[in-house]
């Protein structure tokens, strides 16, 4: 049997047709909760599916009765799923952020995987807590926009994506007047906006080692993108120092992603100025742009209280579990790294993840500063000659240093000899390689 899991903040089971009622009131229930959920109707109290009969008319009598008992309305993405014993089942899904939302005149809201009344207070403090969303309101530059990227990624999650004003609305990419907004710009095919791994020789900014640019692209994609990147500076050193084995991570790639994510999803788009990575010696550095929201106070900053900038944003985040309200990704950096990781000013934030040993990429660069160092001025020319222009001839080396043929030639069999370069190739598509 398939199951699907179980209950929780964003999660409701009901058995039969018959509950689709109760279903619904959990779901404004959750959306008052989380700004998201999801109610699966065949699948038992365990998550079990036991399996519900569809119809030609049943997704349609679900959107009926959504629009009937829903206010404000609310545009559902409702999915039929077959399980691997050929049961079928429905999936209910919905993002709202015009809280509070009522089911039949009454509010409701989330409580573990029970769903409470809402008593006046409770219904001011959901208004009072929308807040304004920056990027909602204002509408983006492009209008011809295309999100095969997003689409691509809800379909992937069973999802079902419509090119239609009622998604857009129901996600939060429209404006009041019916536009896409900057949220819809950003996660849209046609985002412009460059976003930066930076890696540093040494532990300051003064030498660029290299620069990749991972933007042009929705920011769902470089934002994967750049976590991809990182990974690959990720090594395990191990230690038998001790008497036995043990290993341990250049950095906490957990607080990393966290960090990301955060520096992705709260920065002060408005300016269309991007977070950015930048990789040191001895750290990673993690770069936003913005304060941290008002009123929030350190403390409460740094005890996981989570509340949105980019609400509209944030929630697109959250369907795709790259972020959650309960706010766990700062209390995670602190646990491995202090409150010291966090620079906060009012320009923006900066979170450092130290390194926990040297890099073998920075041994290999100091190896190389030393025997560079113990180099003639001459053989050091032809060396960096070559290695700028691996397919350089000779002659053009001998043009470019001012030395003549029969030095270079001599410089070159000296290299070679000394292991320091090596040719690689035909005599035609030849290429020098230094072995530095």
């Amino acid at each position: 049997m398939t199951n699907i899991g179980r209950e929780d903040e964003i999660t409701e089971f009901k058995e039969s047709m018959s509950q689709l009622d109760k279903g619904i009131k959990s779901l404004t229930a959750m959306l008052n909760r989380r700004n998201h959920g999801t109610v699966y109707i065949g699948v038992d109290d365990d998550g079990e599916v036991c399996g519900v009969d569809v119809g030609p008319s049943t997704v349609e009598s679900i959107r009926n009765k959504i629009r009937s008992y829903v206010q404000p309305q609310i545009i559902a993405n409702i999915g039929v799923h077959v399980s691997d014993d050929d049961r079928e089942y429905i999936s209910i899904n919905a993002i709202g952020h015009n809280i509070p939302y009522s089911f039949d005149g009454r509010y409701y809201i989330r409580n573990v995987s029970s769903d409470e009344s809402a008593g006046p207070e409770v219904v001011v403090q959901m208004v009072m807590s929308r807040g304004l969303d920056p990027l909602k309101g204002q509408p983006s530059d492009k209008q011809d926009l295309t999100f095969d990227y997003l689409f691509s990624l809800m379909s992937s999650r069973k999802m079902h994506p419509r090119d239609e004003d009622g998604f857009y609305r129901s996600h939060g990419l429209l404006n009041e007047q019916g536009r896409f907004n900057l949220t819809a710009y950003l996660v849209s095919d046609q985002n412009t906006l460059t976003m930066q791994v930076v890696r540093f020789n040494g532990n300051d900014r003064s030498s660029i080692s290299t620069r990749s640019d991972f933007g042009g692209q929705s920011l769902l994609g470089s934002m994967d993108a750049v976590l991809r990147e990182v990974s690959t500076y990720q090594m395990t050193r191990v230690d038998l120092s001790k008497g036995k084995r043990v290993e341990g991570n250049l950095f906490d790639f957990e607080s990393f992603r966290e960090a990301w994510f955060n520096a992705c999803v709260h920065n002060s788009w408005r300016m269309m100025i991007p977070p950015s990575v930048m990789v040191f010696d001895d750290r990673i550095e993690v770069v936003s742009n913005g304060p941290i929201p008002f009123p929030l106070s350190l403390d409460m900053f740094y005890s996981g209280d989570s509340r949105p900038v980019n609400r509209s944003l944030f929630e697109l985040f959250s369907m795709f579990g790259f972020t959650e309200q309960s706010g766990h990704g700062v209390p995670t950096i602190v646990k491995n790294y202090g409150r010291e990781a966090f620079n906060i000013t009012d320009n923006g934030v900066i979170v450092t993840i130290p390194f926990a040993f040297e890099p073998d990429y920075v041994k290999r660069r100091r190896e190389t500063e030393i025997h560079m160092s113990e180099l003639d001025i001459n053989h050091r020319k032809v060396l960096l000659c070559l290695e700028s222009e691996p397919e350089a001839k000779l002659m053009d080396v001998a043009n470019e240093t001012g030395m003549s043929l029969s030095m270079v030639k001599k410089i070159v069999s000296s290299l070679k000899s000394e292991g320091l370069l090596r040719n690689d190739g035909t005599n035609r598509n030849s290429k020098w390689v230094v072995m530095m």
